[in-house]
């Protein structure tokens, strides 16, 4: 992430940005030690480029036996990652 500030073809960026997805989330289906680890570093992500986890959404939706701390983390992540065009599943992970 920090090398792309040295990266000046955008079309390079976009390919790097669409390599970074796959592994984080495979991250996600670790212990929660790792996986709290893994949603935190996706928060940085986030904030830096919101695109690369944009169509990933519903690998953040929470599950009944996640700890606290990575059902919160999630949760933050939902927010950042709610749009127009994701708010209808959005809005169904928030009800249950």
């Amino acid at each position: 992430m920090y090398l792309f500030n040295y990266i000046s073809d955008e079309r390079v960026i976009d390919s790097l940005c669409s390599k970074l997805s796959p592994p984080l989330v495979t991250l996600l289906a670790k212990g929660p030690e790792i996986q709290y680890l893994a949603l935190r570093n996706a928060l940085l992500i986030l904030q830096r480029r919101p695109e690369i986890l944009r169509n990933d959404i519903r690998v953040f939706f929470c599950k009944y036996n996640d700890p606290i701390y990575v059902k919160v983390t999630k949760l933050e992540l939902i927010f950042m990652l709610a749009s127009p065009e994701n708010m209808t599943e959005v809005l169904a992970e928030l009800r249950e």
